[in-house]
This record gives C-alpha cells, sequence and structure tokens, in this order.
C-alpha cells in the first residue's frame, strides 16, 4: 500500500508558505521587540549584579557579563550605539559604587 504523499494539513501549508516567504530567515517585527526586552533585562540583571557583589569573583563575574551581554546586544543589532554608551555608563557608576562607597 502507497501512502498518498501530496495529502496536506493545515500545519503543512502554514510551513510551505513560510519557508516560500520573500522574508524568510528575517526576524518577525514581534520577535525583534521581544529578544532587544530579554537583551535589556539581562543588562539590568548583570549590572544590578554588580551594586550586590559582595567579594572580589561575583564583582569580576558581575562585570564580565554586562559587557558580554551589552556586547551581545550590540551585535544582534537589538541596541544602538546610543544605547550602549548608556548602558556602559551604568556599568562604570555601578562599578565605582561598589570600588570607591560612591553611591549614584
Amino acid at each position: 500500500m502507497l501512502k498518498n504523499l501530496h495529502d496536506r494539513n493545515n500545519m503543512d501549508h502554514i510551513i510551505i508558505t513560510r519557508l516560500k516567504a520573500d522574508d524568510f530567515g528575517q526576524p518577525q517585527t514581534k520577535d525583534f521587540d521581544f529578544y532587544k526586552e530579554r537583551a535589556v533585562s539581562q543588562i539590568q540583571t548583570a549590572i544590578h549584579s554588580i551594586y550586590k557583589s559582595t567579594n572580589q569573583h561575583e564583582f569580576t563575574v558581575a562585570i564580565t557579563q554586562a559587557n558580554a551581554f551589552i556586547d551581545a546586544a550590540i551585535n544582534f543589532e537589538f541596541i544602538d550605539l546610543t544605547e550602549k554608551a548608556k548602558w556602559l555608563d551604568d556599568v562604570a557608576k555601578a562599578m565605582r559604587a561598589q570600588l570607591i562607597e560612591e553611591y549614584v
């Protein structure tokens, strides 16, 4: 018995039309907003970790994470250069607050 290979259901139709779309492989607008929100959340969490660090290891890890998240966000174009400068300034403020107890 041969199976009918051309029997398509609704999911097959959705997949085929998506594969043949002009913008195939490009992030959708809602995807961009979702990933930008996640990137900003990760950066904020890392900066908060700088403020909350209690020893040198936690401090160094938090700084490294913040810089890595900022670099990843700029590389994936979730943030622009002005936002990168703002985030780097926030990292510097957090470092100063932790190193010399300068409250901002």
